[in-house]
């Protein structure tokens, strides 16, 4: 038989269950974001290296003219 006593201690154990998996949610979605700084930290670098290297190709190809 079903009784009050019941029925509160299962609604107890549901609201903790409740303020775990919102505990979880917050703590993936602060993962979220530190993984998308992430990608724009690393984004960022990459371009910076691709910048380097047009850099050099185009001091390479300013030296052949002179030799030229």
């Amino acid at each position: 038989m079903i009784d009050v006593d019941m029925i509160n201690a299962r609604r107890e154990e549901l609201v903790e269950d409740l303020n775990k998996v919102r505990l979880r949610q917050e703590e993936i979605e602060k993962a979220k974001l530190e993984n998308v700084a992430l990608q724009n930290a690393l984004t960022g670098a990459v371009q910076q290296c691709d910048d380097f290297l047009n850099k050099l190709n185009n001091e390479e190809s300013d030296d052949s003219f002179d030799e030229g």
